[in-house]
């Protein structure tokens, strides 16, 4: 029985193992005035929610897809080995994440020209460039609950990440940065 046991609780560990979000967490986007902007959970399920729209985000087959609460797809994020792609309904790229082990680099291509690249450096320093030109660099404190990114997002719960740095790409609509944000999370990243 005791080997059973053992058995279960390590296929257990294996199988959540393989779900990109098998931690659980928590985080929130607010405008300037501190006014909710998203509420995101990442577990074994993503659950996003805004004023306008809600998704859920739900892992099938090296994908994961977000339905809104009419179970219409709205988004997909495809996995490969180095990063994940996000894709509107029709399954058409919005953007591809590849990860490094220092940065994060984000195009709205496939062969990420124009890229911008997060970068997360000593002491909570990121920066985010592109074309090898800074843009801003953001000063995280892991202590802190809430987070200034610029005068005009706060988060909180994000912890150290370098998911922020998402909310300081005009490209990027709303929703787009809060589904990246969530998947970064979600890779520990």
């Amino acid at each position: 029985m005791k080997k059973l046991s053992l058995l279960c609780l390590g296929l257990v560990a294996v199988v959540s193992g393989c779900n990109p979000a098998s931690e659980s967490a928590k985080f929130s986007v607010h405008d300037a005035k501190r006014e909710q902007l998203a509420s995101v959970s990442v577990g074994g399920e993503v659950i996003i929610d805004t004023p306008e729209l809600s998704l859920t985000g739900i892992f099938k087959k090296e994908k994961r897809k977000y339905y809104d609460a009419g179970n219409t797809m709205q988004y997909a994020v495809k996995y490969s080995d180095d990063g994940f792609k996000l894709r509107d309904y029709r399954e058409e790229l919005l953007w591809k994440v590849k990860l490094y082990d220092d940065k994060i680099k984000i195009a709205n291509n496939e062969e990420m020209s124009n890229a911008y690249e997060i970068k997360l450096r000593d002491e909570g320093k990121i920066k985010l460039e592109r074309n090898d030109a800074l843009v801003t660099e953001l000063r995280m404190n892991n202590e802190a609950e809430w987070f200034q990114v610029n005068d005009a997002y706060t988060t909180r719960g994000a912890g150290l990440s370098l998911a922020p740095a998402l909310l300081l790409i005009e490209e990027l609509k709303d929703m787009e940065k809060f589904i990246l944000m969530a998947e970064l999370k979600a890779k520990g990243r």
